[in-house]
């Protein structure tokens, strides 16, 4: 089963938005997000993919990463390594609200969660 997320990065005055499918605990995705997309720089990346099956240390796509083959501890999106199309971030100028069971925001330099049990 598994326990999805949203991950939103405030770039000027607009957020951007994509969901994570898995691991979207603190434990998972909020401990990566703090130690390895822990910068305005790396959390842009991070999303400029779109929607993620499966967060991983690392977000580019070394040789040979897909959907069907994982390389371990890289990312894994639905548009870039499945094919899916409409999986981009969303833009709001309004602060995203917990839509799933966690949302990560990354703004003024840090990232801050909100959750419901």
């Amino acid at each position: 089963m598994a326990t999805s997320s949203n991950i939103s990065v405030k770039v000027g005055n607009k957020y951007k938005t994509v969901y994570c499918h898995f691991d979207g605990y603190p434990e998972g995705v909020g401990a990566i997000l703090s130690n390895h997309y822990n910068s305005q720089e790396l959390a842009e990346k991070l999303i400029k993919e779109g929607d993620i099956s499966s967060l991983g240390k690392k977000c580019d796509c070394p040789e040979g990463h897909s959907y069907e083959n994982p390389i371990p501890g890289y990312t894994v999106y639905y548009g870039r390594d499945r094919g899916e199309k409409g999986t981009g971030y969303k833009v709001s100028e309004l602060r995203p609200k917990l839509e799933n069971q966690f949302l990560y925001i990354f703004e003024d330099g840090q990232w801050h969660v909100c959750y419901k049990y």
